[in-house]
């Protein structure tokens, strides 16, 4: 499978950064707060990097995309409702979700200037398992579908099944849990990008 595939090669071509003790570590062991957090993005490299995610942002927007600027518009954040991609209870995406990833190809193929987290929610109906899986799943079904994005090439993508532990509302009424189906689609600026800002190693 190529999930498992993809862990085993990802340290070659995925961007690692260095815990306390200096022993490398690989963007898929950290958390999203974590992967979120890094890099940082140095003071003289800031302008630059705002710039060009501002410029992604637009990107992302001018096609109709829900687009949220995080890390005083270092990350961007694109978030999708599931039944885009998924139908009910699916874990095989839709013929229609090509047209809605294919944008996606412009940061899937720069792994060295661009880390994508992909985080898939679901709502409280059934049980934490079934949650966790069912949102493991999807991302990895989004996952696989953008490395064919890539050219079948290694990504610099993180996928993430958070189950139902997010909830952006009460799971309450049926249009509050479809608001918690949700893909957050997580853009964060690599090492490549704070090179062309001028930053060195």
């Amino acid at each position: 499978m190529k999930k498992i595939i993809y862990s085993i090669l990802a340290i070659a071509l995925i961007i690692t950064t260095i815990s306390a003790d200096d022993t490398p570590v690989d963007n898929l062991d950290l958390s999203v707060a974590e992967n979120m957090a890094t890099p940082v993005v140095p003071p003289k490299a800031k302008s630059y990097v705002k710039g060009a995610m501002d410029q992604l942002r637009r990107y992302f927007v001018k096609d109709g995309y829900n687009v949220q600027s995080l890390r005083d518009g270092e990350v961007l954040q694109i978030t999708i409702p599931c039944s885009d991609l998924f139908g009910a209870c699916a874990v095989d995406l839709k013929p229609s979700a090509a047209a809605v990833l294919k944008p996606f190809a412009t940061v899937v193929r720069e792994p060295e200037k661009y880390k994508l987290l992909v985080t898939v929610h679901t709502d409280d109906t059934g049980d934490i398992m079934y949650a966790d899986s069912i949102t493991a799943m999807r991302a990895n079904a989004i996952d696989d579908y953008l490395w064919q994005l890539a050219s079948e090439r290694e990504t610099n993508v993180i996928p993430y099944g958070i189950g139902r532990d997010e909830p952006l509302r009460p799971n309450t009424s049926i249009l509050d849990r479809a608001a918690n189906r949700r893909v957050e689609f997580i853009i964060i600026p690599e090492v490549g990008m704070l090179r062309l800002a001028g930053v060195k190693n």
